[in-house]
């Protein structure tokens, strides 16, 4: 599915619908619909073999599941990312395809930094957790379409770690940057407390420039966990995963296909208010796309956690991440060249030894995404070819 069929969600549509709808889509017909898209993608591109991107998550064992409702005899091979020995994810994500009828692959990836400077020369950005380049990879040598479940956090409120968070913080009177605010202080796997001292002189960072990026999306009348779900659709969906996929989808030639991303999906997850996606006593999310598992897989659990395609942090740290960080940025050109603040770093990489706090690891990561990243496109000592 090309970036341009995903479509911004401004505050008004939002609005428009909750005042001119007629009645709250039921998880039915938001089943129906995905079925439709599926059959309809299906059938135009004539294929008998596809690749599904699973993990135990409800997104994906919603597509996986309603594809084999539409075609019973098709050839599916769910594939998986994972990055330690014996990933429960993936244990989970095994037994639910076999229960589907489905072909399963494991990709391992023991170091997933060492082709970061050929990813990075696809993408074209400094960023680290792009690993979904593996399983797409995968994807393309057994054929040519790939379903994802994409969307469904953002459009159906999956992101439960930090809603409670939010609503038991964020109060009646608050203005849109005390909000803002709120929601980033909910958002702290993304910063660090001293994140002004990481850059620079050559660069300016301030959180009021941040605050305004934001603006947008908690400056007007909705409800402040629907706020939540427009930042997400567009910082986290739109103007990340999705153009990462694309340009990966791209390289290898490959149809990507996010049902849930669809106009349809979106008008409908629209349509419904946040409180019945949402259970706050509970904290579970995904209400509607839970009942069409729960419907179509009968070994679901409500109760399942997952990762997802991520990775233990820590653990990873000190398996190889520091080693590889260390020895990249031992004469790292973005500290040379006054981008980002060297005294920082060593205080950083102290502070991880001491705490093993996961938030200045994924900061380690990100400088070493950017100082090959600015090796590979402004000075040119990093070739695509290189491995880390």
């Amino acid at each position: 599915m090309s970036t341009n069929e995903i479509r911004n969600i401004t505050y008004k549509e939002i609005s428009n619908w909750r005042q001119h709808a007629n009645g709250i889509p039921s998880d039915k017909d938001i089943e129906n619909a995905i079925r439709r898209l599926i059959r309809t993608r299906i059938e135009e591109y004539q294929v008998s073999r596809i690749t599904v991107a699973l993990s135990s998550g409800t997104d994906s064992n919603v597509i996986l599941s309603l594809i084999r409702k539409e075609f019973p005899t098709i050839n599916i091979e769910c594939l998986t990312v994972s990055f330690d020995d014996g990933s429960i994810e993936s244990v989970d994500a095994r037994e639910t395809a076999e229960s589907q009828n489905a072909g399963f692959h494991e990709i391992h990836v023991e170091n997933p930094l060492r082709d970061l400077p050929l990813l990075l020369s696809i993408i074209k950005e400094p960023r680290w957790n792009v690993y979904q380049y593996y399983f797409i990879e995968k994807a393309r040598s057994i054929s040519n379409t790939l379903f994802t479940g994409d969307g469904g956090d953002e459009l159906f409120a999956g992101y439960i770690f930090r809603y409670k968070k939010f609503l038991e913080n964020v109060k009646s009177n608050y203005s849109w940057q005390d909000r803002v605010q709120t929601y980033l202080q909910c958002h702290e796997r993304d910063w660090v407390p001293d994140q002004e001292d990481m850059f620079g002189a050559k660069i300016g960072f301030a959180w009021s420039s941040i605050y305004l990026l934001l603006k947008k999306y908690f400056d007007n009348d909705l409800d402040p966990l629907e706020q939540v779900l427009l930042a997400d659709y567009h910082g986290k969906l739109m103007y990340d995963f999705i153009p990462t996929n694309e340009k990966y989808f791209r390289h290898f030639n490959i149809k990507g296909i996010a049902p849930l991303l669809s106009n349809e999906i979106i008008d409908l997850s629209i349509r419904i208010p946040v409180s019945l996606k949402y259970d706050f006593a509970s904290n579970i999310g995904k209400i509607q796309l839970r009942e069409i598992v729960k419907r179509n897989i009968s070994s679901y659990s409500a109760e399942n956690k997952k990762m997802g395609f991520g990775m233990d942090l820590v653990k990873f740290w000190f398996r190889i991440g520091k080693e590889i960080v260390t020895s990249n940025l031992e004469k790292g050109r973005i500290f040379e060249d006054k981008i980002i603040n060297r005294e920082w770093y060593i205080k950083s990489l102290t502070r991880i030894s001491q705490n093993k706090d996961p938030r200045y690891i994924s900061k380690m990561l990100q400088l070493l995404s950017l100082e090959i990243w600015y090796k590979l496109f402004i000075t040119y000592e990093v070739s695509s070819t290189s491995s880390l």
